[in-house]
């Protein structure tokens, strides 16, 4: 991994302030980034009672899980994006290992592979009770250069 210049620090910080409080689906989630460097992300969710999916158990739903898992997996893509680069999700592969319970979720994602037009990353979302994650996931965006 290279080392980070002052321009990509500049620039990672302001990434994280674009996705915590500029898009809207993840000032709904309430997303903090822990940590962001070019290649690996660490987010933490807040438990929301409207996440719960199966409210007799009270687990979080899945589909809020994946997007969790999207959005700290992307954040690895974007940390190797330049600006003006167009980065999307073309495919994500996910497990879900465990019920998440009524607790904040915590992501890490890390790079895979970098190529010219596709990045790889994997994340991997858990909760402090628990030792193995909750979900997995291997996720695949495009870059397009600009």
């Amino acid at each position: 991994m290279k080392q980070e210049t002052a321009e990509d620090i500049r620039n990672l910080s302001l990434l994280k302030e674009v996705i915590q409080n500029v898009m809207p689906v993840n000032k709904l989630l309430g997303i903090e980034i822990q940590k962001l460097e070019i290649g690996s992300a660490e987010v933490r969710v807040p438990f929301q009672e409207r996440f719960v999916g199966d409210f007799q158990r009270g687990l979080w739903h899945g589909g809020i899980l994946a997007s969790v898992a999207d959005t700290t997996g992307g954040l690895v893509a974007l940390s190797l994006a330049k600006p003006g680069d167009q980065v999307n999700t073309v495919d994500m592969r996910i497990d879900y290992l465990h019920g998440a319970i009524e607790a904040d979720v915590f992501g890490k994602a890390e790079l895979i592979k970098s190529g010219k037009r596709i990045i790889l990353a994997d994340v991997k979302l858990f909760q402090k009770h628990q030792k193995e994650p909750v979900v997995v996931a291997r996720c695949a965006f495009s870059i397009l250069r600009k």
